[in-house]
């Protein structure tokens, strides 16, 4: 099963365009703009371009523009240049943008999707899934968390570290993740203000294969931590399916063990049946309602059991 399950990604990203980029995912103006251009390098951009240049030989795509000899550079932006530098050769009084390169304006209009097109053109094979990612698939692009790595960092930009090792450091992410940097700080929370935990642990920021959520399952990704609660059970709590946030606040919670709800209250939440107090077949309000009893003092193995089909509750 799981084998079909991982053909059919493979198909679905086929057609989504990861197998090629070059063929399928580049913007469209990629390949009209200047169509009979070919690639003359980065280096002879440095003929014209001082600043764009010395920013990349400084930078961490020095080896990528200057020397690779499968990278495109410069070009693998802008486009093949050799048009737009027969054209500047040509012309002494060279000013405007001849429209025989894709322009920064150009690039500003690509959506994110496209944007993050060019960086797989290099980095398909590092990040695979990205397609699959919440980024992705929520409009965040490369150029959102790494803009740095294009010529000079923009005035705008809300980039506040070292971008390349922006998920190192969970603070880059809260710029964005507002909601999630504030459950961190109540009472119950997993270590990560402590630094003993990163984002990164949990989440698949580019869709790294082996982590992926969509080849693993949303449980795997906290049973890698939590091996104990995985079983597998012969009698399994069928809430497991649902997934563990259905009992479990992932970030931060006001309740132990980062649960949602204290007390019954969360085990009300799918085992309320009547007023009478009925679970199952049998009545609790005895043990409820006058003994004030949690629902976990008898069944305790509230994950599963291989004993007993009602979690392995005790005998009095």
């Amino acid at each position: 099963m799981q084998r079909v399950c991982l053909m059919a990604l493979g198909l679905a990203l086929v057609g989504a365009g990861c197998a090629d980029p070059h063929e399928t995912v580049l913007p469209q103006i990629m390949k009209e703009r200047a169509p009979q251009a070919v690639a003359v390098g980065s280096v002879s951009c440095s003929d014209c371009h001082t600043k764009e240049p010395n920013f990349y030989k400084g930078g961490y795509h020095r080896e990528a523009f200057f020397h690779s000899a499968t990278s495109g550079g410069c070009e693998s932006c802008h486009g093949k240049g050799s048009v737009h530098s027969n054209y500047f050769y040509d012309n002494e009084d060279y000013e405007d943008d001849p429209h025989d390169l894709v322009g920064i304006e150009d690039l500003a209009a690509l959506t994110a999707g496209e944007k993050s097109a060019l960086c797989q053109q290099c980095h398909q094979a590092d990040f695979p899934l990205w397609p699959t990612t919440d980024h992705a698939t929520n409009q965040v692009g490369c150029w959102d968390c790494h803009p740095e790595d294009l010529h000079t960092r923009p005035a705008n930009s809300i980039a506040v570290l070292p971008v390349m090792h922006a998920q190192s450091d969970d603070a880059y992410c809260g710029q964005c993740h507002e909601s999630v940097s504030a459950e961190f700080e109540l009472q119950y929370h997993h270590r990560v203000p402590e630094g003993q935990m990163m984002c990164a642990d949990c989440h698949p920021i580019h869709g790294e294969s082996l982590s992926s959520a969509v080849i693993q399952g949303r449980n795997e990704t906290c049973q890698d931590c939590h091996p104990e609660v995985q079983g597998p059970w012969v009698y399994e709590h069928l809430g497991m399916e649902e997934g563990c946030e259905v009992c479990h606040s992932p970030h931060g919670s006001v309740n132990d063990k980062l649960l949602i709800a204290n007390d019954n209250s969360i085990c009300y939440q799918c085992h309320y049946q009547d007023p009478g107090s009925f679970f199952g077949k049998q009545p609790h309000d005895p043990a409820l309602l006058g003994a004030g009893a949690l629902c976990y003092d008898c069944h305790f193995q509230v994950h599963g059991s291989n004993t007993n089909r009602s979690l392995n509750p005790r005998r009095f």
